[in-house]
């Protein structure tokens, strides 16, 4: 009887173990149907559409961040979007913006005929990532994408744009934009700007004889400081029937909206400088409307002349009326000196230009002494990214002052070093890997004295660094950590970012804490990361940045659950049957069960084991949780196409 009931309880608690324990969290499910805001498209479109509308709120409690993704279906995924973040994402339904093209999010070109998935998906403070997620399939055909099952048997097609005025417009003004399609196909064209980080929609226009044209004064123009705004228009084709057409996208024109009246103006003198005292010098002031096709600007130019480098002391040459565009004046009294030459335009009265003047021009009247300057870089190339290159720069004559601007091309290399004993130095670690032509522009103190000069180029090679970038994470047993780990409160990981400059400051910044800063040796960060103990659960992220390089560590927390659970027990292990004696000598232990007890003591004994696989079953069952899965944030480039 007793055997009976020890056996009926270790089975009943096994079947209920292995119960709970198939009972485990089903695959990833659909909360519902996305809306995209069209249905087909250009895999490299940037954005790939201009936004996505959840069908509802993210589930109760999941609505801390969420997340547009897109990825093969079933993924794994990558951002579309920057993460929603702040919480109340599981009040009601919502809308994400995206920032990136397909071609970008997938990191490659989405093969023919795949199938992806468009999700959004749902995060809590404390659990994570939701199981399921809301959800738009698509499909890849060809160079474009669809929300349709399959792809359409459709011709391909081609858009181009033209944009009237080309190049600039004025604020306010009637700008027409052209959509040529080929073939001439049936349907619509969606005009759409991108104006810095905003991407909108101008408006549309059907296709009528292979065009489809939209004029509109709405472009957005500067405002505040601004002097100019500028867009790149696109053209989208989405045919009428897409079984039978493919929709196309139009290369980005560049359009460039200024205030309306705006005017070049542009100063030439009739030789270059320097010049002797007495020399006739014939100064010209052309000035020209921003927007091509405008009729002339009327008023008048005054030419002025400053000291050189000067934001003060400004004096009257003369001036003159513009005549077809242009002001014209002849002088052959400068005094010996270094000037900025400059032409300030004036409009007429009630004419609608507005007034501007031209950069300066640099001009010398008197007989300053030539000078050279030669460049030497040390030590001599090839070397790889983050080596210290010293470049010295020498200036005949010696006692020639001034200073001297190192160049990389046309991108300067520091400040400029002050020449002292006829040479200037600068000693770098920024100079990437690849080819870089390097000069020395020497700039005189004094322009009467002495001429500037310019080295003849240098090319030095820099190869790639000694180590591979990236990144690497190892725990404290030295342990290589794979992609988003889930680390615990307290632990220690070393992690090790290549790529930077060579001894560059790397700042290291823990989520949104307070920046501490490491040394990149030989362009490589070691940083030891200790996680807080008092770190909530779910994502977490360590960006190292340097000038010109960033590597960014994503993690997850998830806290110790320190229920003990580990079945050791505490039992003295003696097997004496009074728990503390050793039942060894003077009879002292319990004795001997009668011999018809031993069936019971196997049979209990098995119950007590299925009761400990069942409980440790159903222990197992309750403390297993979904892993919090990390935000993942855009990648920071992006995002550009």
């Amino acid at each position: 009887m007793a055997a009976a009931a020890v056996f009926a309880l270790s089975m009943s608690t096994f079947i209920a173990g292995v119960v709970l324990t198939f009972n485990g969290p089903a695959r990833a499910a659909t909360l519902g149907t996305l809306t995209l805001s069209q249905t087909s498209g250009s895999v490299i479109d940037k954005p790939m559409f201009l936004r996505a509308t959840t069908p509802a709120p993210c589930p109760k409690g999941y609505g801390e961040n969420a997340n547009l993704r897109i990825g093969p279906a079933g993924g794994p995924y990558t951002n579309l979007a920057v993460a929603l973040g702040g919480g109340g994402w599981d009040l009601e339904p919502f809308t994400i913006d995206p920032n990136r093209s397909f071609e970008t999010a997938a990191g490659r070109v989405p093969e023919d005929k795949s199938k992806w998935w468009v999700i959004v998906d749902c995060y809590s403070l404390t659990e994570g990532r939701h199981a399921d997620e809301f959800r738009a399939p698509v499909q890849v055909c060809g160079s474009t994408w669809t929300t349709e099952a399959t792809c359409p048997a459709a011709a391909t097609t081609t858009t181009t744009l033209t944009v009237t005025p080309e190049g600039t417009a004025y604020a306010g003004a009637p700008v027409t934009l052209t959509a040529t399609v080929t073939p001439a196909a049936a349907g619509t064209v969606l005009f759409r700007r991108t104006t810095g980080t905003e991407t909108a929609d101008v408006g549309s226009a059907p296709v009528t004889g292979g065009q489809a044209v939209l004029t509109t004064s709405e472009l957005p123009a500067p405002a505040g400081a601004e002097a100019e705004k500028a867009h790149k228009l696109t053209a989208t084709f989405q045919p009428a029937d897409p079984a039978a057409f493919l929709t196309s996208t139009s290369a980005p024109a560049d359009l460039t909206v200024v205030p309306a009246g705006s005017v070049t103006v542009t100063l030439k003198t009739d030789k270059t400088s320097p010049q002797p005292p007495g020399t006739e010098l014939a100064l010209t002031a052309e000035v020209k409307p921003r927007v091509e096709g405008e009729q002339a600007a009327t008023g008048s130019v005054s030419f002025v002349r400053l000291p050189a480098g000067g934001s003060s002391g400004e004096q009257a040459i003369g001036s003159a009326e513009l005549a077809a565009g242009a002001a014209a004046l002849t002088v052959a009294d400068l005094p010996g000196g270094a000037y900025d030459l400059k032409a300030v335009f004036t409009p007429a009265t009630g004419s609608g230009w507005l007034a501007a003047e031209s950069a300066r021009t640099r001009f010398v009247i008197g007989t300053p002494k030539e000078t050279t300057t030669t460049l030497a870089v040390a030590p001599a190339g090839p070397k790889p990214q983050g080596t210290e290159l010293t470049l010295t720069a020498t200036v005949t004559p010696a006692d020639a002052t001034g200073s001297v601007q190192f160049m990389d091309g046309g991108t300067a290399l520091g400040g400029a070093q002050l020449v002292a004993g006829g040479a200037a130095s600068l000693k770098t670690t920024q100079l990437a890997a690849g080819s870089h032509p390097l000069k020395a522009v020497f700039t005189p103190q004094n322009e009467v004295n002495h001429s500037g000069s310019t080295s003849q180029e240098v090319t030095y090679q820099v190869t790639a660094p000694g180590q591979v970038d990236g990144l690497e994470v190892t725990d404290a047993d030295g342990n290589k950590l794979g992609v988003n780990p889930t680390l615990s409160p307290g632990q220690k990981v070393t992690v090790v970012a290549r790529g930077f400059a060579g001894n560059e400051t790397v700042a290291i910044t823990l989520n949104d804490g307070e920046p501490t800063s490491v040394t990149a040796a030989d362009g490589t960060a070691r940083y030891e990361l200790t996680v807080p103990a008092d770190a909530p659960d779910g994502a977490a992220r360590l960006i190292l940045a340097g000038a010109a390089h960033r590597v960014v560590f994503d993690f997850t927390v998830v806290g110790n659950d320190d229920g003990d659970g580990d079945g050791d027990g505490e039992g003295d292990g003696d097997g004496d049957g009074d728990g503390n004696g050793d039942g060894g000598d003077g009879g002292t232990g319990g004795g001997q069960l009668p011999r018809t007890g031993l069936p019971l003591i196997g049979i209990g004994l098995t119950g007590m084991a299925l009761v400990g696989v069942g409980s440790g079953a159903v222990l197992s069952t309750r403390r297993r949780r979904p892993e919090s899965a990390p935000v993942v944030w855009p990648d920071d480039e992006n995002p550009t196409d």
